[in-house]
């Protein structure tokens, strides 16, 4: 088993040397902690999200025009629908998901999830630090492999392709809170690169 560790964690260590500096974090020992939204509103949060940054991720490696809408399912489980463009690529890439809450019984509902994608058979933690539902969210993921090393993703998000100008110092005294913004790489969301002819991506011209 401590082999199998130590191999999980030397492909992730070469991961993060081919994606570069701005990157997912990988750090030794178990996951942080770190506090999230409490009272968490599902039904605000759903709908469309853009990306506006993000720590580098294999899955998301040079993807740009990056978005995320989420709808709520009869089941009380949440859609993901994920979409971006690799450049010089035209042709978008999606993936569909379902989130679910991590702690669905407690009388205060943080703002922790569970998401699993079709075809991945591995799970991944989604914890909203901060939102206003409106305009921005702060999201972080960890990732355990074993008790030996972990690895930190992160985005932020907004309602609109750019950040509204009101909303910036918020974002950023967030940022400085809670993530480390070395590691953050801006994803370009310039409507010329990133018009879409995909049934589903509804949030920017047609190409």
């Amino acid at each position: 088993m401590r082999f199998i560790y130590l191999f999980e964690s030397l492909i992730v260590v070469a991961l993060c040397l081919v994606i570069g500096g701005d990157a997912l974090i990988i750090a030794s020992g178990s996951c942080p902690k770190r506090p999230v939204v409490q009272n968490f509103n599902v039904s605000r949060y759903s709908g469309l999200w853009y990306e506006i940054s993000r720590y580098e991720q294999p899955f998301q490696l040079d993807g740009e025009c990056v978005t995320a809408l989420y709808t709520l399912n009869k089941d009380g489980t949440v859609r993901v629908f994920n979409s971006m463009l690799i450049p010089p690529s035209d042709t978008r890439s999606s993936i569909v998901g379902r989130a679910v809450f991590s702690y669905p019984h407690k009388e205060t509902i943080p703002a922790k999830l569970l998401v699993t994608f079709n075809g991945v058979p591995v799970a991944s933690n989604y914890w909203v630090m901060d939102t206003d539902y409106d305009n921005f969210a702060v999201v972080w993921s960890c990732f355990q492999i074993g008790s030996l090393i972990h690895t930190e993703g992160a985005w932020i998000l907004s309602r609109e392709p750019e950040l509204d100008d009101s909303i910036v110092r918020r974002v950023q005294e967030a940022t400085d809170r809670y993530l480390q913004e070395s590691h953050l790489r801006k994803t370009n969301q310039d409507y010329e690169l990133c018009c879409s002819s995909v049934p589903d991506v509804q949030t920017y011209p047609g190409c």
